[in-house]
Order: C-alpha cells, then sequence, then structure tokens
C-alpha cells in the first residue's frame, strides 16, 4: 500500500513521519511518500524524513518528490497538510484583521477565512489530480487549516473520499487522562459541533459519567488546555470546551493580548522556523542526523511552548507541550488520527475517534450536508457518527449554528468567486459583525491574493 502526505516538508513533518514509520509495516504500508513544493525544506526535511525511514522502518520504500502527480499515482491514502502562501501569507492575514480590530487566528473568523482563499483552490486542484491517478478506493486525510470549512468546500464538490482530521480533540483527552491516571482508550466519549468549536458532552470511565467531576476538578483548569477558560463558565456551559473558543468566550481580551504582544502568531512562527532552517542547513542528515534532531527538537519545543500564550497571556504548564523525541513511544498526535481510520479500514479494526464528516441528521438543528466536528465508529467501512443525544446549552447552539451559516456560505462564495456571499458570511461571523468590515477586508484580502482567487472577476 501507498501513503502520499502533500506538504510533506513542513515544521511539522519529523512528527507525522515518526508516526508513520512506527506503524507502517503493522498496517502493510510499503511506501511513503512525502510531496512539497518548497525546494529548501524538501532538501532538508526530506532528508531528515528519509533517514527517520530508514532508521525506525528501513523495509518501507521512502521517496520525496516536488513532482505532485509522481505523488498521488495509486495512492491508497493521502494526507493533505499544506499552507498555502507559508508564513508570510499568515502574517499578511493577521496584521490586515487587526488593521480593522478583529482577530486574525489563522482558523476561525476573519484570519480563518483568508487561509481558505488560498488553501481550498490549492486542495481542489490536488484533489482532482487524486481523482484522476490515485487508488479508485483512496482515503484522503484533510489536515490542513481551516479544517471544517476546507473540508466542507471538498464536500460541496463531491469529493466524498475526504475526512477531515485535527488533533486537538485527541490531543487534549490526553492530558485529561493524566489527571484521572488512565489511559485515553479507557474513556468513551461525546464531542459534537465544529473544527475549532466543539464540545465534550460527556466523558465515560468504566461506563460512568464523569464530566461533571471532570469539570468540578481544579486540576483541570491547571493541568489541561482548559486553563484558557475560567471553571464558572464552563461549569454554566456542562461541557469541556474547545480551546480555539477562547477565542469566541473572551474576544476583547484576545484582541488586546495580541497588540499587547506587538508580534503575531505568525511573525513568531516565521522567526521560529527561519532561525531552524538555517540552523539545520549547515548539516548532513546522512551523517550529522542525531545533531539535527537536536536542533529540531529545541525548535519545536520553542513553538509549541509559546502556543496560544500571546492571545491568552497564559503559558502552557510544562506537561502539556509535546517534546519530540524520534526514538520514543508513539503517542500519535499529529498522524494518530488518521492512522486510526486508516488501521481500521486495512484491519478491519473497530473504534472510536472525533473527525470532521457530513452530518446527516446527527445533530438536528443543522443540515444533513454541513460537515460537523463528532464523535464517530470506525471500521473497515469508513467512519459513522455516534447518534446522540448531544446535550449541548441554547447559547452553545446558536454560536455553532451561526459559525456553521458562515462556514456553509464561505465554501461557497471561495467555490463560486462569489463577493456577495463571501460579505455575507463574513459580516455575520460573531468575531466579524460587521457589513463594511466584512466588504473592505473582502477587497484587501482578493487584492493580496490574485495568485489564488485571480482577483474574482476584478
Amino acid at each position: 500500500m501507498k501513503l502520499t502526505v502533500i506538504g510533506g516538508c513542513g515544521s511539522r513533518s519529523l512528527m507525522l513521519a515518526k508516526s508513520l514509520a512506527k506503524q507502517a509495516e503493522e498496517l502493510n504500508i510499503s511506501e511513503v511518500t512525502f510531496m512539497d513544493i518548497d525546494q529548501e525544506r524538501v532538501k532538508i526535511f526530506g532528508s531528515m524524513v528519509r533517514e527517520a525511514f530508514a532508521r525506525i522502518s528501513p523495509s518501507v520504500k521512502f521517496v520525496c518528490t516536488t513532482d505532485e502527480v509522481e505523488a498521488v499515482m495509486q495512492a491508497d491514502f493521502v494526507i493533505t497538510t499544506i499552507r498555502a502562501g507559508k508564513e508570510e501569507s499568515r502574517i499578511i492575514d493577521e496584521r490586515i484583521a487587526l488593521k480593522h480590530g478583529v482577530i486574525g487566528q489563522e482558523t476561525t473568523g476573519i484570519g480563518g477565512f483568508a487561509m481558505a482563499l488560498r488553501s481550498i483552490p490549492t486542495l481542489l486542484h490536488y484533489c482532482e489530480l487524486i481523482k484522476k491517478y490515485a487508488d479508485p478506493d483512496v482515503m484522503v486525510f484533510n489536515f490542513t487549516n481551516p479544517a471544517g470549512l476546507v473540508t466542507q468546500a471538498l464536500k460541496d464538490q463531491g469529493y466524498s473520499f475526504v475526512y477531515g482530521i485535527c488533533d486537538a480533540p485527541s490531543g487534549f483527552l490526553r492530558q485529561v487522562a493524566s489527571i484521572y491516571g488512565t489511559d485515553v482508550k479507557n474513556f468513551k466519549v461525546q464531542l459534537a459541533g465544529l473544527n475549532h468549536l466543539s464540545y465534550f458532552t460527556s466523558v465515560k470511565m468504566d461506563g460512568k459519567e464523569i464530566i461533571q467531576d471532570i469539570l468540578h476538578n481544579p486540576q483541570l483548569y491547571e493541568q489541561t488546555d482548559m486553563r484558557y477558560f475560567e471553571p464558572e463558565l464552563a461549569q454554566h456551559i456542562g461541557c469541556m470546551l474547545n480551546e480555539y473558543l477562547y477565542y469566541f468566550y473572551y474576544r476583547e481580551k484576545a484582541f488586546e493580548n495580541i497588540q499587547n504582544t506587538g508580534e503575531t502568531r505568525g511573525e513568531r512562527i516565521k522567526r521560529i522556523n527561519e532561525h531552524m532552517l538555517e540552523e539545520l542547513s549547515q548539516y548532513d542528515a546522512h551523517t550529522d542526523f542525531d545533531k539535527m534532531l537536536e536542533i529540531y527538537s529545541a525548535h519545536t519545543y520553542e513553538r509549541e511552548s509559546n502556543y496560544m500564550q500571546g492571545e491568552t497571556s497564559v503559558a502552557r504548564d510544562d506537561a502539556c507541550i509535546p517534546k519530540f523525541d524520534l526514538y520514543t513511544e508513539d503517542e500519535g498526535g499529529y498522524a494518530g488520527v488518521a492512522l486510526a481510520l486508516m488501521r481500521a479500514k486495512i484491519t478491519g479494526e473497530e473504534g472510536e475517534m472525533i473527525l470532521c464528516i457530513q452530518n446527516q441528521g446527527i445533530i438536528e438543528w443543522l443540515e444533513d450536508t454541513d460537515v460537523i466536528e463528532v464523535s464517530c465508529t470506525i471500521s473497515r467501512e469508513g467512519a459513522k457518527a455516534k447518534p446522540g443525544p448531544y446535550d449541548l446549552p441554547e447559547s452553545a447552539k446558536q454560536l455553532i449554528s451561526a459559525v456553521k451559516y458562515y462556514e456553509r456560505t464561505a465554501a461557497q462564495a471561495i467555490v463560486e468567486c462569489d463577493k456577495e456571499k463571501a460579505v455575507d458570511a463574513l459580516m455575520l461571523h460573531p468575531l466579524i459583525e460587521s457589513y463594511s468590515l466584512a466588504k473592505e477586508a473582502l477587497a484587501e484580502y482578493l487584492e493580496a491574493y490574485q495568485e489564488y482567487t485571480g482577483g474574482w472577476g476584478r
């Protein structure tokens, strides 16, 4: 079997390679191809990934290429993890948003829309190539942000082989499990909402519902990503919250914190990645791999240690910061969710996981074709959402409904190059709520990203 990663030579490439290499032989994956269009990163990260496979799983044929057709040819599984426009475009997204007085975070609000302007056209191109050249039964796992909006657009265009995947829910559950001294596999959970806008409505351990016990446990707000929220808020809502809900429930604080920091997340990531690449370029992966791993691990830790700190002014607990080590046991992380679904497809081993899939009546107050993030059962046949009820308070339902209207309409607008639909979507987004702002910012983003949009008939 062949697995392909499109956008495979980014800053998370070694994390992805570790997970794939450790499980490839068990899953009968004989060939892994990493494809990227950035020549410098292909040279540096591609050589490191090659060495990682040579050390962990030498029987797997590893290919690193810039040829997109070669990459997807006869692929059984494809992971898409691209950043169209790289860090420079992320900074543009953030700075235009801040100029207009709104948050420019890359996966939600106007920053997420700007990223989708680049991500959706690029992934539509790759999906056509996959449809033409990959195995007819191919499964595509989309990690590209904004994952919910991007997956909505791809599903709307008939690419039924696409599954939207995010590692935030599983990573958070591992943090919660550590509080209770158990393995996350001992939890049975129900989650509902949208990508980066989701709520854990139930957590069962040994058949017993423990969600209220978790919500009233002080350690939840000290040792997990629930540290961004006041206990009173979570207890009032009655659910554990996806960390990105911080931008909705503390909007003015997030905006103020970003301004006070004086540096956007994109600018910080660009600086870290440039330093990492500069250091790594001085070594050869074949002879200096262990030294390169030290450099990679140090910069990865720096990036992860200040995750959301600029927006929340809350430092992460060291226990919550992933520390990259190629040789330790693999927790799954970035690739684990994709591998879980692959395992079910290949071996028939059934399980549960959280995915972005079409609603199909699971959440009755959303449309059947809406892409939602929800707890699923997985098997050889694919993924199926677990039946509810998903007991969300009315305030959460209203927020989800508003953002889903935005995602549904924005996906149509970007595919159809429709300015009116784009303004409709943006002006009703809870983080924007302004016709004039939506219109002005849209014009600026279209001007900045003509390479991807063509200017929408300018």
